[in-house]
């Protein structure tokens, strides 16, 4: 009844690690597209609208998750406070200091500061904008292609390293 038991723990154990692997491949994808629609909001709002980028910022924060929502509303507070800062500075340090919970790669948090910084220029931004939101479309493919293959492999992986074990212990 001990060794059921043992095994069914382990077995357990295994398919959790595969879960938390795909949940992370998961999370990726969603933080990349719910970045794109952050930062393509805020091309539309400063296109159309002419709205200072503080508000801007404001606006894109409503309805999103809350790491993003933190980020945005940390940026466009210290813009309003400071109106000299250096926005691309306040990128980098709000994405520095939601590393933990941003489960984007280096490179595609630096794209994500690029267009920030992109955003904020006031004449032929779309030019450049549009360069960095299809590198983003890229980036968001590559990620729906490597959820696709990846979350085979871990699933498959942990039930076999479950196996290993339970076979190991017996």
């Amino acid at each position: 009844m001990l060794k059921f038991a043992g095994i069914f723990l382990i077995l357990t154990g295994a398919g959790g690690l595969g879960r938390y692997l795909i949940h992370d491949l998961n999370m990726h994808l969603k933080q990349l597209v719910e970045s794109r629609e952050i930062f393509t909001g805020m091309d539309a709002g400063r296109e159309y609208l002419c709205l200072p980028y503080a508000q801007l910022l404001r606006r894109a924060a409503k309805g999103r998750t809350k790491v993003f929502a933190e980020m945005l509303e940390e940026v466009a507070s210290e813009m309003e406070k400071n109106r000299e800062a250096d926005a691309k500075s306040l990128w980098e340090r709000a994405f520095d200091q939601r590393k933990n919970q941003l489960f984007l790669k280096e490179e595609e948090t630096e794209l994500l500061l690029a267009l920030s910084g992109c955003l904020l220029l006031e004449e032929n931004h779309t030019k450049a904008a549009r360069i960095y939101f299809m590198q983003l479309e890229d980036k968001i493919v590559q990620a729906m292609e490597e959820k696709k293959e990846k979350q085979k492999l871990y699933s498959t992986v942990s039930v076999l390293l479950g196996l290993f074990l339970v076979i190991i212990l017996l």
